[in-house]
Parts: C-alpha cells; sequence; structure tokens
C-alpha cells in the first residue's frame, strides 16, 4: 500500500540559506540554486539560471573571466611541465596519411 509523504525543502533566498544539517535540501528562490547540506556546509547540487555545467561561482571565483586552474596553468615553466618532447618546436615531419589541398566525403570516411 502506498504511503504518503511529505519531504520539505528548506527555501529562500541564497544569502538567507545558512548553513544546512547533513542531508538536508536548500532551494534558493533568488538563483534556482539546489544545495545539499554536509553538516558543516553547503553543497551545491544544481543551478537552474545557468547555461552549460560550469558555474562561474565555482570555476572563476576571483571573477577575471578565465577558470581559476586555467589561470593557475599559465604561471607553470616551461621547466615545470612534464611528458613535453625533447625538441621544441617538434622536428620537421609530414603526415602522408593525408592528401594535400580539398578533401571528398569518401577520402574523409577511411581516416
Amino acid at each position: 500500500m502506498a504511503r504518503k509523504t511529505l519531504i520539505q525543502i528548506r527555501r529562500g533566498l541564497e544569502s538567507a540559506l545558512g548553513t544546512l544539517a547533513a542531508g538536508e535540501l536548500g532551494y534558493c528562490t533568488d538563483s534556482g540554486k539546489l544545495f545539499i547540506g554536509s553538516g558543516s556546509s553547503n553543497m551545491l547540487l544544481a543551478a537552474g539560471q545557468s547555461t552549460g555545467d560550469m558555474l562561474k561561482s565555482i570555476y572563476d571565483t576571483n571573477n577575471n573571466g578565465k577558470v581559476d586552474y586555467a589561470q593557475a596553468a599559465d604561471t607553470v615553466p616551461w621547466s615545470g611541465v612534464d611528458g613535453k618532447p625533447a625538441v621544441y618546436p617538434a622536428a620537421a615531419h609530414t603526415h602522408d596519411y593525408m592528401p594535400k589541398g580539398p578533401l571528398t566525403w569518401n577520402q574523409l570516411k577511411g581516416v
């Protein structure tokens, strides 16, 4: 026999949501974000008003228009890069498997 159970989700403005209890859900009426509590912090589950799967508030925390990890990668010296070629730029070479010039669909199917 089916049981009727009411599950309530804390909701309100994101700035007033507070810290959610472990497993507690919280919906932000102003931003459309859904959080779940860990007991000590709120973890974002979904963002309702974003496009794509990247949130600026998570990936660009200093709001400079560049993903934080990409910004950190820009500061790595060449000597700190693993797996780089021994000679840079790479030695001259050709790719004989691809003809030069315009390609037909039949040529592309075999690649």
